[in-house]
């Protein structure tokens, strides 16, 4: 329901930061969105005026593994800010322990002065894992402050950083699937500049600079007869600026654009080998040039010939070059089509079909539309992912308290690979497709009382020899909640989620192109009690995920971010806001 009204706002008035950011939010809970969520809240913060409202540091990140799924607090802990700001500053702090010697702190500072707001902050999150080498620990680090030039023009700077070391944290299908030797490391700076400017209460321009410098190294020792050891250690300097501007009027909205990133970066490998035979240990030393030119144009346009139509026309040019010869030169023209129709005040039907290229972001973010007719466009794929999209959808509020909606999302993909099948490497392109399908039903019965069912259904077809790790793959999810809230600030909420998927797998030291099938249905259940205290102060939490246990074989689609983790975990946590 969040997602559905946040496309609307969105849609009908592009230059609304508070839509953007509920829309940010918003897909939070969703997966492999994280690109989405990011570019989201990019769009938010060059669009808003200055304002109290604290930036937690993990909010701009992308990929934040077991963060996503055990953080400190909710995104949108304060839903409802104050309509006028004062001259003050604010504190907020979160705290989150669990199973598996889990833990992590956050503390804020917000504040705001005649024309000047900031924010600073600092996240901490670790972990040991649910199995051998799935451990954690991340840092998060943010400084941001606004600046009021004049009642048209604002201007923002923006620091962050952020250091992780982690093991494998891949949830594949199968227990032993993993790389119990793999570290690895990686540390990133960078450093936003952007403005918005209004030329009228109808015409805006905002603009935006990235610099980021990341070092990141990758070492294992693997289980084979040849490779005794591998370590990559590499290092990126990457730029990118973006312009845009916003027209509204009754019956046509515009928002157009521009951007240029370039990435100079290298990856040196270095691997030891023992051949058949030979007592010897060769060592090799490669290194992979990783420059890269990626420019953008764009034009969408949200037409609004009838009150309850809205027609979404656009398209979009990519303009990809890069210095290693195995990857892939590519200009692109991506058209965009969607339309948002209203036959009656409680019925919504989306449709829409449109093309991508995975650009080459700076931090993930974009100030390009994330979404067509509310289907999203940008995926963490491998850059330079050419994709098709179709989707359609309904949204139909029966009642006052009953709403329904369902939605189909087909993609058809294709992913470049190295192939080194060969006397030399070669790229090559891997067919892939995916098909989505979800359903919900939500009634709140009582002012204290929420249910809710959904279905997502999700079907995987990849290429036999490049598919990282997957060939087919079939999951049903079938999640059932109970939300109860009392006037107290007390509330309660237990879900239960079915689980059953079946498919052919790659493990990780198999051949190319060698499947294994597998299969697993599995009932999970979470638990967790609330209490929010007076005065919007803050909210205590106690509950446990994976309430009986239970052990199960899964593969989750969305790597960086898994949705389930196969151990309980008994957690407790708190915000809390001052004033």
């Amino acid at each position: 329901l969040a997602l559905v009204e946040g496309w609307k706002s969105v849609n009908t008035d592009p230059s609304n930061f508070s839509a953007h950011r509920f829309l940010s939010d918003s897909y939070a809970a969703r997966p492999r969105h994280e690109i989405a969520r990011v570019s989201e809240l990019l769009q938010s913060q060059l669009l808003q005026p200055i304002n109290t409202t604290a930036i937690q540091p993990r909010l701009a990140e992308s990929n934040l593994f077991l963060i996503s799924a055990g953080g400190p607090a909710a995104l949108s802990f304060n839903e409802f800010n104050p309509l006028f700001n004062r001259n003050g500053v604010n504190f907020q702090t979160s705290g989150f322990g669990g199973g598996n010697g889990t833990w992590s702190g956050e503390g804020i500072v917000s504040g705001i002065y005649e024309k000047a707001s900031f924010s600073v902050g600092y996240n901490h999150f670790e972990t040991d894992g649910w199995r051998n080498n799935s451990d954690q620990d991340d840092d998060l680090a943010n400084a941001f402050v606004q600046m009021e030039v004049s009642p048209e023009t604002h201007i923002q700077a923006e620091f962050r950083y952020r250091s992780t070391k982690k093991g494998d944290t891949a949830l594949r299908f199968f227990k032993d699937d993993f790389l119990p030797n793999q570290r690895q490391e990686d540390e990133t700076t960078s450093v936003r500049l952007g403005f918005h400017h209004g030329f009228s209460p109808s015409s805006d321009l905002i603009g935006n600079f990235s610099y980021q410098n990341a070092d990141r190294q990758l070492r294992d020792q693997p289980d084979d007869p040849i490779l005794r050891s591998f370590d990559l250690r590499g290092e990126d300097g990457a730029y990118g600026s973006e312009l845009q501007y916003l027209f509204r009027s009754d019956s046509i909205n515009l928002v157009s654009g521009a951007g240029y990133f370039h990435i100079d970066g290298k990856d040196d490998i270095n691997t030891e080998l023992t051949l058949p035979f030979s007592p010897d240990i060769i060592l090799s030393q490669t290194t992979v040039d990783l420059d890269a030119d990626h420019a953008n144009v764009y034009l969408y346009s949200y037409i609004n010939l009838l009150k309850n139509l809205t027609v979404t026309l656009g398209g979009s040019g990519d303009f990809f070059s890069a210095d290693d010869e195995l990857i892939k030169d590519q200009n692109q023209f991506n058209p965009k089509v969607g339309i948002t129709w209203n036959p009656f005040l409680s019925t919504t039907i989306r449709g829409a079909a449109f093309r991508v290229l995975k650009r080459t972001l700076i931090t993930d973010q974009t100030v390009e539309p994330t979404q067509v007719a509310g289907f999203n466009q940008f995926f963490d794929e491998i850059n330079t992912t050419d994709y098709w999209v179709y989707g359609g959808a309904i949204d139909q509020k029966f009642t006052e308290n009953i709403y329904a909606g369902a939605q189909y999302t087909y993609r058809d993909l294709n992913v470049p690979f190295t192939a080194f099948t060969g006397p030399v490497p070669e790229l090559v392109d891997a067919q892939w497709d995916e098909n989505k399908f979800r359903a919900y039903l939500f009634w709140t019965p009582q002012e204290w009382l929420a249910l809710s069912a959904e279905w997502l259904w999700e079907r995987l077809d990849r290429d036999k020899d490049f598919n990282l790790n997957v060939k087919t793959v079939e999951t049903n999810y079938v999640p059932l909640g109970i939300n109860f809230f009392h006037p107290s600030g007390l509330s309660a909420s237990l879900k239960g989620t079915y689980v059953d998927q079946q498919g052919s797998f790659n493990r990780l030291n198999a051949p190319l192109g060698v499947t294994e099938k597998g299969q697993d249905n599995f009932w999970l259940f979470d638990l967790a009690i609330k209490y929010r205290l007076p005065k919007r102060y803050g909210i205590l939490t106690v509950g446990v995920s994976n309430l009986f246990d239970e052990e199960f074989q899964h593969f989750d689609s969305d790597i960086d971010n898994p949705r389930i983790q196969p151990d309980r975990s008994l957690f407790a946590s708190f915000t809390l806001a001052l004033p």
